[in-house]
C-alpha cells in the first residue's frame, strides 16, 4: 500500500473515478435531474411500500471481450441496486445492440444465466443484431416494504462494509469476485440480509460498492447525505487473495459488496447477522457532520475529499 499522500493521488486520478465524475453533467444547470437523485435507485411511494426502478450501462470494452461475462454482470449490478435500496428485485428488462447474431447470442446467454442464479424474470427488452456497435443495458424493478435510502446517513452513524471474506480479481477487467463461489441459494440468502436488516430498522442508510471502488463508492454515498466520514483503512477487511495489491481491490468493483450507515446500539446486530451468514460486516469509520472525507492508517492521516467545496458527482444536499 502507497503512503497515505501517494494513495490520495492515485485514487483521485484513477480511470474509475474520473468516470464518475462525469455525473457532475446531470447535477446543474438545465440538464439537473427533477427526481431526487443520490441512491441506488429510483423509489417512487406505492401502498404500503415502494417501487424501485434502476438501470445500468455495461463498459463498452467489456461488452466486446467478454459479451457472456458483460451480461451476467448486467444482472448483478441492477440486482445490488435493489438490494442496497433494502428491495428485492421482481422483474428486469435488457437493451442490446450487437454486431452480429453470434455476439447477441453470447450476450444474451449471460444475461439468462445471471436472471436464473438471482432468480428474477427477463421480462422483456430491445434486440438490434446488426450494429456497428455493441451495447448493453438493463433495467431492474424491485419492490422495498422499508426504504434504505443512500442519502439517510446522520452524523454519529458507524460506517460499516460488508461483504465477502474470500475472493479474487478479474484477469483483465477491475473486478472482485466474492460471491462467485457461493451457491444460488446462498447468494440469494446473502443479499437477502439487506432487506432483512432495514425491515427490522437496524440500519440507517446504505449504497453498494460499485465501479468507482469502495471508497469512491464511499464519497457518492457521503455525497448523497450531506456529510462527511473518517475511514480507518486500517480496518478494512482486506482479503488475503488482494495482499500486495491493496489499492487495487480498494478500486475493484467487487461482486458482493455494501456500505452501512448504522446506529452504534445496532452495529452488534447488524454484524451477528452477516456473520451467521458467513459475511464481513467490519466497521470502517464514522460518519461526521463536516462534510470532509478523511483516511487514516498508523495515526497518521490525509484528506481524501472535500465534500463542501468540491462535489464528486454533484448528487447531494445544496
Amino acid at each position: 500500500m502507497p503512503p497515505l499522500p501517494e494513495l490520495v493521488e492515485r485514487l483521485r486520478a484513477s480511470p474509475a473515478w474520473q468516470r464518475k465524475r462525469e455525473l457532475t453533467l446531470l447535477s446543474r444547470g438545465e440538464l439537473r435531474l427533477e427526481a431526487d437523485v443520490g441512491d441506488d435507485a429510483i423509489a417512487l411511494p406505492d401502498g404500503d411500500g415502494y417501487l424501485l426502478l434502476a438501470a445500468e450501462v455495461m463498459w463498452p470494452p467489456m461488452v466486446a471481450a467478454e459479451p457472456e461475462l458483460a451480461g451476467r454482470n448486467a444482472v448483478l449490478v441492477n440486482a445490488n441496486d435493489i438490494y442496497a435500496m433494502g428491495g428485492r428485485p421482481i422483474a428486469l428488462l435488457d437493451t442490446l445492440v450487437a454486431t452480429g447474431l453470434a455476439e447477441a447470442e453470447a450476450v444474451l446467454r449471460g444475461v439468462a444465466a445471471g436472471a436464473a442464479r438471482y432468480g428474477i424474470p427477463v421480462v422483456g427488452g430491445h434486440l438490434t443484431a446488426a450494429g456497428g456497435v455493441t451495447s448493453l443495458a438493463a433495467f431492474i424493478a424491485g419492490r422495498a416494504r422499508r426504504l434504505l435510502s443512500g442519502r439517510a446517513a446522520v452524523p454519529g452513524d458507524a460506517l460499516l462494509l460488508l461483504t465477502g471474506p474470500r475472493g479474487r480479481f478479474h484477469a483483465r477487467f477491475p473486478f472482485w469476485d466474492c460471491s462467485g463461489e457461493r451457491s444460488d441459494e446462498e447468494l440469494r440468502a446473502d443479499l437477502e440480509l439487506l432487506p432483512a436488516i432495514a425491515e427490522a430498522g437496524l440500519c440507517d442508510a446504505a449504497r453498494d460498492v460499485s465501479m468507482p471502488g469502495l471508497l469512491g463508492s464511499a464519497l457518492q454515498f457521503l455525497e448523497g447525505s450531506g456529510v462527511g466520514a473518517a475511514i480507518d483503512l486500517a480496518a478494512l477487511p482486506y482479503p488475503p487473495e488482494s495482499e500486495g495489491r491493496e489499492l487495487d481491490w480498494l478500486l475493484a468493483f467487487p461482486g458482493y459488496g455494501f456500505l452501512l450507515a448504522v446506529e452504534e446500539r445496532h452495529v452488534d446486530a447488524v454484524a451477528e447477522r452477516a456473520a451467521a451468514r458467513g459475511r464481513v460486516c467490519r466497521r470502517i469509520g464514522r460518519v461526521t457532520a463536516e462534510r470532509r472525507v478523511t483516511v487514516g492508517r498508523d495515526g497518521e492521516h490525509a484528506l481524501l475529499w472535500d465534500l463542501g467545496r468540491e462535489p464528486f458527482t454533484g448528487f447531494g444536499p445544496a
